[in-house]
């Protein structure tokens, strides 16, 4: 520790590190960008790879993998669903059910969208939103355990 010091105070500079202590080890659970299963469609296959791709690598672990799966069906549907409504449209044949396939559209993409967040696969749920930061730094600084009648209690460590 007094080298190193003495080292900066006459170099103007830290010794060197070596390659193998800069390296950096992710320590996310997943392993890597996992493939689509071979059992999906090739629009679900499309839809996983564009997911998988939007997230860093190694975010999709083995219970991702289970969420991803819906996500990709309910999405694939969706999009079914939207065609279904734009041929409606088009044809010029709103009737009842036009407003059915609304209606489900509609629940499909929340759904779709309530599967990408908990993902945490959009930008939204990856952040913090302002307010929360906000309500952050008005928190208090004494603990509800550390609270007794008004005023700040040392807790006990088992250092004593």
């Amino acid at each position: 520790m007094v080298y190193r010091v003495f080292v900066l105070a006459y170099t103007g500079t830290m010794p060197r590190k070596s390659a193998a202590s800069l390296a950096v080890v992710p320590q996310l659970p997943g392993t890597g960008r996992p493939e689509p299963p071979a059992d999906l469609d090739d629009g679900e296959k499309r839809l996983w790879r564009e997911v998988v791709n939007s997230l860093p690598p190694h975010w999709i672990d083995a219970a991702g993998r289970i969420i991803l799966r819906r996500l990709v069906a309910q999405a694939a549907l969706c999009l079914s669903m939207e065609e279904q409504l734009r041929a409606h449209r088009a044809a010029g044949t709103v009737v009842e059910t036009y407003a059915k396939l609304a209606k489900q559209h509609s629940d499909t993409a929340k759904q779709t969208e309530s599967l990408l967040a908990s993902l945490r696969a959009t930008p939204r749920s990856r952040s913090t939103s302002h307010a929360a930061g906000l309500q952050t730094r008005k928190t208090a600084e004494m603990r509800p355990w550390e609270i007794r009648s008004g005023r700040r209690v040392e807790t006990q460590t088992g250092d004593e």
